[in-house]
C-alpha cells in the first residue's frame, strides 16, 4: 500500500520587521488573459502571496474594487508594488492622484517594469518630474480652451453647452398631450434633446398625470 503524501505546508505569514510589507496588485483587462505573469513578477519582487491583490478590469473602467481594496491594505511604511505603471492608473492624472495619495499615508510605490521606487531619491524625483509634465499639460489644456472660447466670441458663434429651458413647460405640454415633436418646438430645443430629458417612460407617466387631472375636473353645465 502505498503511504499517502504528506500535505504541503502553507506559506508561512511574513513577519513585519519594521520595514513594513509589500502589498501587490496585478490586474488583466479581459477573462481570457493570464496574470500569472504579474503575479510572479510580484513574488519575485517580495511579496507574499497573501498581499497580492487580483483582477480583471478594463483599463479605462473607473470602479476597481480589488484595486481599492489593496490601496485600503497598505498601511504607513509599506510599498505598493506594481508589475506596470499603466496596471495602477486609468490616465496619467490618475495614476499621479493615487501615487500622492499614497505618499501622504507615507506608503512608498515601485513599478517592477519602469524601474521606480519612491523609496529611492531617483524614484522620487521621476515622480516629480511626471506630476510636472501632468500639470503642463492640464495647463496646455485650459490655454487650448481659452483660445477656442476667445476665437468664437470673435466670430460671433454662441459657447456653452446645450440650450435651457423651462423644463415645467415641457413636462406641462406632455400633460396636455403634445408629442415629443410638439413639446420641442415650444420650448425651442431639439427633439433629440427633449427625448434624452424626458423618455418615454417619463413622456407616458406625465400624459397619464394629465388624463388623471382631466377626468377629477368637474364638467360644466350644458
Amino acid at each position: 500500500m502505498k503511504k499517502a503524501k504528506p500535505a504541503p505546508k502553507p506559506t508561512p505569514e511574513p513577519e513585519d520587521d519594521g520595514t513594513g510589507y509589500l502589498i501587490g496588485y496585478a490586474r488583466v483587462s479581459t477573462a481570457d488573459q493570464d496574470p500569472q505573469m504579474q503575479v510572479q513578477a510580484l513574488l519575485k519582487a517580495g511579496c507574499h502571496p497573501d498581499h497580492i491583490h487580483q483582477e480583471t478590469a478594463s483599463g479605462v473602467k473607473k470602479q476597481r474594487p480589488m484595486l481599492e481594496r489593496a490601496l485600503k491594505d497598505a498601511r504607513e511604511g509599506d510599498t505598493f508594488v506594481v508589475w506596470k505603471l499603466d496596471r495602477m492608473g486609468r490616465s496619467l492624472l490618475d495614476l499621479l492622484a493615487k501615487l500622492a495619495d499614497l505618499e501622504a499615508r507615507g506608503i512608498a510605490f515601485k513599478s517592477i517594469t519602469e524601474g521606480i521606487d519612491t523609496s529611492t531619491p531617483g524614484g522620487r524625483l521621476i515622480m516629480h518630474v511626471m506630476a510636472s509634465l501632468a500639470q503642463f499639460e492640464r495647463d496646455l489644456i485650459v490655454e487650448r480652451t481659452r483660445a477656442g472660447i476667445r476665437a468664437k466670441k470673435e466670430r460671433g458663434e454662441r459657447h456653452g453647452g446645450a440650450p435651457t429651458f423651462d423644463h415645467e413647460v415641457a413636462r406641462q405640454g406632455f400633460r396636455d398631450g403634445l408629442d415629443g415633436v410638439a413639446v420641442a418646438k415650444l420650448v425651442g430645443v431639439s427633439r433629440a434633446r427633449i427625448y434624452q430629458l424626458f423618455p418615454q417612460a417619463a413622456r407616458d407617466a406625465l400624459r397619464l398625470e394629465g388624463e388623471q387631472v382631466r377626468r377629477r375636473k368637474p364638467k360644466g353645465r350644458g
